[in-house]
């Protein structure tokens, strides 16, 4: 292996490093989305999110591994770790941009089988106790109450999850006189007053699109830049030999 120019040396060994640290800064957020998710029983390890969650880890590992063959192949100048660092970044970019490619396909139909979801829990009266539990989680979380026509869908039996807090984003509104939450005290328990479908679709939206332009983003700026040695840019000379013949004048 040539001699690598010293700039062209820095700035791989900072690409490497900015893939490094962002492989943990990503998987320790997936980490952490995942133990509140696990904790609150809002993921099974045998769903399909699950899966791919632990899909998230296995890449996250892979880029990280491969960035540590670019280091030492930078290093200690071993063409052959730079070749594994250069096809594993490759490789790693390729699954992103799929990634990307299949949420962006997948970005108009995740509202409608989200919608579907929650709409097949109605009437809320008749939901069953897991529902209900996911439900009053969810209200807690948006701050809202009820999934397309508001606190209505509850009828009488309002849970105290629909219940606003002090200094609520959603406007909230008095609780009806025929509900079991319903006090009369001044001022009135107060209940949140938007749906949650609307909330969360627009949530969802939100998340799928900047999970995109991360993707994207990082896949651009991991783009392999191979260190280019002296030697490979000079010209390779060749020496010709030539044989002149002169008359003999003798």
């Amino acid at each position: 292996m040539g001699k690598v120019s010293i700039w062209l040396k820095r700035s791989y060994v900072g690409l490497t490093c900015f893939i490094m640290i962002t492989c943990l800064v990503l998987c320790g957020f997936t980490l952490f989305s995942h133990g509140v998710m696990s904790r609150e029983e809002e993921i099974d390890n045998s769903s399909s999110a699950a899966i791919a969650v632990h899909m998230f880890y296995i890449f996250y590992a892979a880029s990280f591994l491969f960035s540590i063959f670019g280091l030492f192949g930078i290093f200690k100048r071993k063409t052959w770790a730079l070749i594994v660092f250069t096809v594993g970044i490759i490789i790693c970019s390729l699954a992103s941009l799929l990634v990307a490619t299949v949420l962006m396909i997948g970005q108009s139909m995740f509202p409608h089988f989200i919608k579907e979801e929650y709409l097949s829990m109605l009437p809320l009266t008749n939901a069953t106790e897991s529902a209900r539990e996911h439900l009053d989680h969810l209200q807690s979380e948006y701050e809202c109450c009820g999934i397309e026509q508001g606190y209505k869908e509850w009828m009488e039996d309002i849970p105290r999850s629909c219940v606003c807090i002090k200094y609520s984003t959603y406007p909230c509104v008095a609780t009806p006189r025929n509900s079991t939450l319903y006090e009369d005290t001044d001022p009135p328990v107060m209940i949140y007053a938007q749906p949650c479908l609307p909330i969360l679709l627009e949530s969802v939206d939100e998340l799928i699109k900047g999970t995109i332009g991360l993707i994207v983003g990082i896949t651009l700026l991991w783009a392999p830049n191979t260190p280019i040695t002296e030697s490979s840019r000079q010209p390779t000379s060749m020496t010709y030999m030539v044989t002149i013949e002169t008359p003999d004048t003798t």
